[in-house]
């Protein structure tokens, strides 16, 4: 194995998480606005690549990633209680993005669910991350927005997205990648720090509580 070979290219805005060599990669061209700006301040930079980070570093714990064990193995390391819970947490998400409907279709919460587990435990560990690195700090408004308003604005950023209908159809039927508005809606849904950095209340549509809230990690 040649452990000093990519599987993309500078140029590509991506990046990717191999469990066979326990490694993370980030292309050039992914670490520059609205991912990252050394100019810009924490706020966006952790709502941005800080979340993308998150996100390939969560895939090691996601449906397909958490298959391997610690030595890179493909083994079965879970006790038979930590698979029930886990399957039965991750349900939920399937169910949620299930309901997700571009046009007339449905996206399919199974086929994403790896990305989608991703994107939930990348966005809370790049908040949490967030307030470490400001804390004490003061938190003045910028264009009306506080920190974390522009935390989780620039989640959404970063997803602005643009499908030709032909395109969506098939992106539906063979992207493990839900379409990026939802995405962008879905993970910030299910945390409760998005609804107090918005004032959003019970029962708005990017607030889910009780048993439709998806809480893995």
């Amino acid at each position: 194995m040649d452990k000093t070979e990519w599987g993309m290219t500078p140029q590509m805005v991506n990046a990717y998480y191999n469990p066979l060599q326990n490694e993370i990669v980030f292309p050039a061209a992914i670490l520059q606005p609205p991912f990252f700006d050394p100019n810009a301040d924490d706020a966006l930079n952790y709502g941005g690549i800080g979340a993308v980070i998150g996100h390939e570093m969560t895939h090691g714990y996601d449906d397909q990633g958490s298959r391997f064990g610690p030595t890179g193995n493909f083994e079965n390391w879970w006790t038979p209680a930590d698979a029930k819970g886990f399957s039965s947490r991750t349900g939920k998400l399937v169910n949620q993005f299930n309901e997700y409907k571009v046009g007339e279709q449905n996206v399919n919460g199974k086929l994403t669910l790896g990305e989608n587990i991703a994107d939930l435990g990348g966005l809370a560990t790049a908040y949490d991350a967030l307030q470490k690195a400001t804390a004490g700090k003061e938190d003045p408004k910028v264009e009306g927005l506080t920190r974390d308003q522009r935390f989780f604005a620039n989640w959404a950023t970063v997803w602005r997205t643009k499908y030709t209908p032909e395109n969506a159809k098939v992106r539906l039927a063979t992207d493990p990648h839900a379409p990026a508005q939802f995405r962008a809606m879905g993970a910030p849904s299910n945390l409760p720090t998005f609804a107090a950095a918005f004032q959003c209340k019970a029962g708005s549509p990017m607030v889910r509580t009780g048993d439709k809230q998806v809480v893995i990690w």
